[in-house]
């Protein structure tokens, strides 16, 4: 083959797969403007973002699945508003509740845990508010909400969140007293030991704040370790022992539950395992990324 009919053979190439390169990064954009519409609260124009970001790039699996689970969202919205019952309601919020924290769509949270706190006033519900509240920067707000629960209801998750408020607001010494009298469940579920690290660490126990992380992570499913460990390194409540050895210790554990063989899909699906995997990996709020 000549020099000449080389570069020929190149120049067509490249004519070729321009179009290609354009629309996939036409596609990108929009997959952004979706991204940035959908935490705004504006789900019809993020849908319409979406779908044409998977038109233009079909073969893109993560637009098609997110279009599908926006035009969800939308549907569940609407009945959300006309549900009567109180179980059902319950069950659709909550499924929209984890959608908002997923996407950071937490002013549609916020509207969701209130009007679910009005309705229930258990510790549950006025964890998850305060939780909301917290990752939406609202600290104030939580510390009103958890200091007014009494003690029969002010569950540990919402105690945590409580001293995580006061210690950025820079109340130190109140929020120390929390976290020294928390009584933390032996058994206690990866969200929870990963908020008490989180309110160590922003009291200055850094010691203990690797503890209760290294715990975390042993309760964390295989699949969201690597993803609950990468949130530790960015989330800012822990920063002050992200570049000590304490810290990198806590990043080598390895977890110690079993899990079923899951796709990691965005949902369960089709999925033949679905009837007896471990629901574990859906419930953890703490590895999602938060604060």
């Amino acid at each position: 083959m000549t020099r000449c009919s080389v570069l020929v053979g190149l120049a067509l190439a490249c004519v070729l797969l321009s179009p290609c390169l354009a629309l996939a990064d036409s596609a990108g954009k929009l997959y952004e403007k979706g991204t940035a519409l959908l935490s705004q609260g504006e789900f019809d124009g993020a849908y319409e973002a979406f779908r044409q970001a998977a038109k233009a790039d079909p073969e893109n699996q993560e637009y098609r699945q997110q279009t599908a689970l926006v035009r969800q969202v939308i549907k569940v919205r609407k009945r959300l508003g006309e549900e009567k019952d109180a179980q059902k309601w319950g069950k659709m919020a909550n499924a929209l509740r984890t959608f908002y924290h997923d996407n950071q769509v937490y002013g549609e949270a916020l509207k969701i845990d209130r009007e679910a706190h009005d309705r229930m006033g258990t510790g549950e519900s006025a964890a998850n508010l305060a939780e909301t509240q917290l990752l939406a920067g609202k600290n104030a707000e939580a510390v009103e909400l958890v200091s007014g629960l009494s003690p029969e209801i002010a569950i540990p998750r919402a105690l945590a969140y409580l001293g995580i408020a006061l210690a950025r607001q820079g109340e130190i010494d109140r929020a120390k007293e929390i976290a020294g009298t928390l009584k933390i469940p032996v058994k206690a579920a990866a969200g929870l030991l990963f908020d008490c690290a989180c309110l160590h660490a922003l009291v200055g126990d850094k010691s203990g704040a690797a503890k209760l992380l290294t715990r975390c992570f042993e309760q964390t499913p295989p699949s969201r370790l690597d993803g609950a460990k990468l949130y530790a390194k960015q989330c800012e409540d822990l920063s002050s022992m992200v570049a000590g050895l304490e810290f990198a210790e806590a990043l080598k554990t390895q977890s110690k539950v079993k899990e079923s063989k899951c796709s990691g899909g965005t949902s369960c699906g089709k999925c033949p395992s679905k009837s007896s995997c471990s629901t574990d990996k859906k419930t953890s709020s703490s590895t999602k990324g938060k604060k």
